[in-house]
């Protein structure tokens, strides 16, 4: 508790949250870092901006989507944050090699899923719109997956890349049963 109340006096939550972060993935999208942090979106985009400024990360737009990764004094500066975190006794910080860390990531994602599958189950066709809905749903668990791909990189042999897999496919074959359901529409009279 003290060593929480040490890290509040001497850094700012969010910046430090989100250099972990970055530390923890390699390189990761911003909505990934929001969620990892529990800070909204637009919060995350500009702390990651002041950051950029200061050349610890640097970003990248591939397509829609903005990634982001450390800089080498990004490193050495999330690394010293870490070693400070740790020394206060706040062990917040995820390590890449903590697989109850991933297997909890992991299971948030299925408890998510599980409830888009309820959802679409209870429905004998889906309109357009939903089905975009649907699919916009599911778009942020494959950006989740890839995310968590890149900490599993680390460990070949790990039994979660098999639980990954399986929900990539789980979330591949939702996408084909809201299609299905969409063309299942009655026609309008």
């Amino acid at each position: 508790m003290v060593g929480s109340v040490l890290a509040d006096v001497f850094l700012h939550k969010m910046p430090t949250l989100l250099l972990l972060a970055i530390r923890t993935y390699d390189r990761t999208y911003i909505s990934v870092l929001a969620k990892e942090c529990d800070c909204t979106y637009p919060h995350a985009v500009k702390t990651l901006w002041n950051m950029e400024k200061l050349g610890l990360v640097q970003s990248e737009k591939v397509g829609r989507v903005k990634y982001v990764r450390l800089t080498d004094h990004g490193k050495t500066v999330a690394d010293s944050l870490n070693a400070l975190m740790h020394s206060l006794d706040v062990n917040d910080a995820p390590r890449r090699d903590d697989v109850a860390y991933i297997n909890r990531k992991i299971n948030n994602v299925i408890r998510k899923v599980e409830t888009i599958q309820k959802e679409l189950k209870a429905k004998n066709y889906v309109s357009r719109e939903e089905g975009i809905r649907f699919n916009r749903r599911l778009g942020p668990y494959y950006r989740e997956l890839n995310a968590i791909h890149l900490l599993l990189e680390a460990q070949p042999t790990s039994p979660l890349r098999a639980k990954v897999d399986a929900l990539t496919k789980t979330i591949d074959k939702l996408k084909k049963e809201i299609a299905t359901r969409q063309a299942l529409q009655p026609a309008a009279t």
